[in-house]
């Protein structure tokens, strides 16, 4: 029997591609120390096994009872390489609506070109495995903005399928017939976006993940470098299934193994796509720029670096492995560029469109605890609870400074919100897309005690300069709450009356307002 080729073994604290015969001296002895080893196929991401030394020549070989048996390699023979097909890229898909009995589950449709798009096309979501549950969308339901969510559905089901009905067949270069769902055995998904980890994929140590797998429970106890969490449990039929939130604390071998069971790598330098130049807006698997070519930086383990339709693709940086620099002339108007081994694991569409136009900045959503919206600006009031809620159209990053000094940079994902706490005074906190900052807000302290009296406090007040925002809803219960200072409430009944206000003074007389009501 011909020896596996592509096979990796965790070494250390890594998967490290190894040969028979480097895996023979590491594991010379007999039926034990043969199956030490944790040995995975680059190719399909199942478990290989070493045979025992007594066989005449030792090879890499499948076990009987993986329960895939189309690894390329078995298919193929030793001559496959570890690609893939341009268009071989899963819709994602994303667990929503958790709590502790229930989930639901949603897939995103890439945008697509208008000029594609009939007046009666209608899209219907279903499961392959049912004769039910079918959902039909009109055109109106879709975002030509981002990316479009559509529900699937609380029903776990293991492939789905996306029917076309008086559409465009260039359509299915965006949107494929075929959905890959949840593996009844075990399925991850990010917990930050909700989104599917891909067949394959990297995992990182201390991120946290849903575990979504019918069936039986799993013991906590039996792992000491992973946290396993239950969430929720739900029944359908005869079916249990069972969501739990894991992570890995240490990057070893049992670690690897227990995310290798669900098919993910486990790894400190996970694949990466990521644009550097030129300018660019950056939201849902789309890349909006208006330049010809775009330079793209690929980290990690990724084998193939693709684009459709082909494009002139010049690589830069040609000296390492973990760290690639790609030029891609973008001949069309619209672009598919993906990174991946075997399958694609990570893909963005490119757009070339004006961008954003200057001083038109995209809209992002700030509230804190008590869902009441914040302004940025400076403020010498916390937020309630001290807690902010971010949501952008766009993917980008959260900057929380303390004296000019960067102390912690969180990843936000496009239309999903993000939580930080712990809001203390001397905090600034950006909101940056691109290369731009595009919110911004500083808590700072009041330096002085301001006047108790009505006229003095009005000209404080109305002393703010700077834009103009729309109206809080917040502005009517401060008027209740002023009523001994009736020069203030006149002039907040005026800026009701307009409909907007200065947003520095808007500040001044929230922090008015507080004071007013803790000495009172």
């Amino acid at each position: 029997m011909a020896s596996l080729t592509h096979v990796c073994m965790w070494i250390g604290n890594g998967w490290k591609r190894i040969t028979v015969e480097q895996a023979a001296k590491l594991h010379p002895g007999g039926t034990v120390s043969a199956r030490s080893g944790l040995f995975m196929c680059e190719l399909c991401g199942q478990y290989v096994t070493l045979t025992d030394e007594g066989h005449r020549t030792r090879y890499f070989k499948h076990s009987a009872y993986e329960k895939s048996k189309e690894c390329p390699e078995r298919t193929f023979g030793p001559s496959i390489t570890s690609s893939y097909e341009s268009q071989e890229h899963e819709l994602p898909i994303r667990i929503v609506n958790i709590s502790s009995s229930s989930f639901s589950f949603e897939v995103g449709l890439i945008r697509v070109p208008k000029n594609l798009i009939a007046k009666n096309l209608q899209i219907i979501l279903k499961p392959k495995e049912a004769y039910f549950g079918a959902y039909i969308f009109t055109k109106e339901r879709l975002r030509q903005d981002a990316i479009t969510y559509l529900p699937l559905g609380e029903r776990p089901f293991k492939n789905y399928i996306l029917d076309l009905q008086n559409g465009n067949r260039e359509l299915r270069n965006f949107w494929p017939e075929a959905i890959k769902g949840i593996d009844p055995e075990g399925t991850l998904f990010e917990r930050s976006s909700g989104k599917k980890i891909l067949y394959d994929a990297d995992v990182r140590i201390q991120n946290e993940y849903y575990l979504l797998k019918r069936g039986y429970e799993i013991d906590q106890s039996q792992y000491n470098s992973i946290k396993i969490v239950r969430v929720a449990k739900k029944q359908y039929d005869w079916e249990v299934w069972t969501l739990y939130l894991v992570s890995a604390s240490d990057l070893n071998e049992e670690a690897a193994r227990f995310f290798l069971n669900f098919h993910c790598r486990l790894t400190d330098n996970p694949v990466l796509l990521q644009p550097v130049w030129p300018l660019f807006v950056e939201g849902n698997y789309i890349i909006k720029h208006n330049q010809s070519s775009i330079y793209m930086l690929v980290e990690g383990n990724a084998a193939s670096f693709k684009t459709f339709p082909s494009s002139t693709v010049h690589r830069l940086i040609n000296n390492s492995t973990q760290l690639k620099l790609y030029e891609v002339f973008c001949s069309n108007r619209q672009q598919l560029i993906s990174v991946g081994r075997t399958r694609a694991l990570e893909y963005t569409y490119f757009w070339q469109e004006p961008l954003i136009q200057e001083g038109k900045l995209p809209e992002i959503k700030v509230t804190d605890g008590d869902e009441n919206q914040i302004f940025p600006g400076e403020t010498y009031i916390l937020p309630s609870k001290k807690m902010l809620h971010v949501q952008s159209p766009y993917d980008g990053y959260l900057i929380i400074l303390k004296n000019d000094n960067l102390i912690e940079k969180r990843k936000i994902i496009a239309d999903v919100n993000l939580e930080f706490g712990d809001i203390t005074f001397g905090l600034s906190i950006q909101v940056i897309i691109g290369l731009d900052v595009v919110w911004q807000i500083d808590f700072k302290k009041q330096r002085s005690i301001i006047p108790d009296d009505g006229m003095k406090l009005l000209k404080y007040i109305t002393a703010g300069t700077g834009a103009t925002i729309p109206l809080p809803h917040s502005l009517r219960n401060i008027l209740a709450g002023m009523k001994r200072f009736p020069e203030i409430c006149q002039w907040i009944r005026k800026c009701i009356k307009k409909g907007c206000i200065n947003e520095q003074s808007y500040r001044r007389l929230q922090d008015v307002y507080r004071k007013n009501s803790i000495n009172k």
